[in-house]
């Protein structure tokens, strides 16, 4: 292994931050190489699938319900009650999805995490993640009931996040101002929402391996063990996204097929490994 490019756990803090941009590479070449190691590969994307297609049910089902509720209520209650009770399971759905979207996307990352490109105990002989392991946040009503509330903490910031934009967006429509001076202000707020739910969405980078070794702990412990050990590195984590732009904008180009294909599950297994250096620069007597 290169030197050069490692990330030593335990190194001082200001020498880390220079090697910042080598580090993310590191964590970029590791990945790929965990990526393509055995049947890491299929397993990460029939991951990302399967998480994608439970929770996107909900999220589909969306889009029927104000058609099933006017054919089955409208001939016993107003229409204005019908629009009500159509928004109402509407959001009744999006409150669904958005969870498990959340518990199965966190199975995901689980399973990445413990991708491994090399033996873990016996030489020849590597102890290979279990697609399984992408079930674990929903496995037993205990994890259900961490994995809820974690989702609520998650939930509680990102509302916080996105508030004040709607507030912006709610008093600009009542004002008169437009043009430039308009444009610019709704790009700020949105820009600094868009920051604040990126950050705390990186808090979670290194949970799995909080929860790996803190089995017993409840939902608002990991969580601030998880932050603190991501806020050891939260700009690494920003810059590791960054580093993505240009892939998500290909995979663009062919119509999501390469995102779903190799850059979601490369991504995954990049922070994943993001989260592993911060989780131990955080805890270097766990190494």
């Amino acid at each position: 292994m290169n030197n050069d490019a490692a990330a030593f756990i335990g190194e001082i803090q200001t020498q880390q931050k220079r090697k910042s941009g080598k580090q993310n590479r590191y964590f970029k070449k590791e990945a790929k190489r965990t990526l393509f190691a055995a049947d890491n590969f299929y397993k990460a994307v029939i991951s990302h699938i399967i998480a994608g297609v439970l929770s996107g049910g909900f999220l589909f089902m969306t889009f029927y319900v104000p058609g099933l509720t006017q054919l089955f209520f409208s001939d016993f209650i107003s229409e204005k009650a019908v629009n009500a009770l159509a928004t109402a399971l509407n959001i009744i759905l999006y409150i669904i999805f958005s969870f498990f979207f959340f518990a199965f996307f966190s199975g995901a990352y689980i399973l990445a995490a413990r991708m491994r490109d090399e033996p873990d105990k016996e030489e020849g002989r590597p102890k290979y993640a279990s697609l399984s392991a992408m079930l674990l946040p929903l496995n037993c009503l205990k994890n259900a009931r961490r994995t809820f509330a974690l989702y609520l903490i998650l939930a509680a910031e990102i509302i916080a996040s996105t508030l004040p934009s709607t507030l912006v967006f709610t008093f600009m429509r009542s004002t008169d101002l437009s043009g430039l001076p308009a444009f610019l202000i709704k790009a700020l707020v949105i820009f600094c929402s868009a920051f604040a739910c990126v950050f705390f969405i990186m808090l979670f980078a290194p949970m799995p391996y909080v929860m790996a070794e803190n089995k017993g702990a409840g939902a608002a412990e990991l969580y601030r063990k998880s932050a603190s050990a991501a806020l050891c590195g939260i700009w690494r984590c920003f810059a590791l996204l960054f580093s993505f732009i240009p892939l998500i904008l290909l995979s663009i180009l062919t119509f999501d097929v390469l995102f779903y294909a190799y850059a979601l599950p490369y991504m995954t297994i990049s922070f994943a490994k993001a989260g592993e250096y911060l989780y131990y620069i955080e805890n270097p007597e766990r190494r």
